[in-house]
């Protein structure tokens, strides 16, 4: 399947607008960080056997949705397009070679 992440990112920002029109860039950030902190949360319960009651995939699931939602908040923001960075970022990334170069992902010169 095929999406149109600054499609998504458009109609997202006219939620904001309509719904959180004072919504901050601080509030944003905030929001990444409490939904990190969700993420978290639920790996660390899973991991422990803790908590049983609770799905924590679920939870781990909805946390990753849910950071997708700020962080372009956060892009809306700094005017910046999701899907730029996300390939921007995936094209130094993806060069990178850990497996053989465990010092810095790259031959050292």
């Amino acid at each position: 399947m095929v999406i149109d992440l600054d499609a998504i990112q458009r109609a997202h920002r006219e939620w904001v607008d309509r719904n959180f029109p004072d919504e901050t860039l601080s509030q944003a950030i905030h929001g990444v960080a409490e939904e990190a902190g969700e993420l978290s949360h639920h790996y660390l319960k899973e991991e422990q056997g803790i908590r049983v009651d609770e799905d924590h995939v679920a939870g781990m699931v909805d946390a990753v949705g849910d950071l997708m939602i700020y962080l372009m908040s956060v892009c809306d923001h700094l005017r910046i397009s999701l899907s730029d960075v996300l390939v921007s970022t995936w094209t130094s990334v993806e060069k990178r070679d850990w497996a053989n170069y465990p010092e810095k992902g790259v031959p050292v010169d």
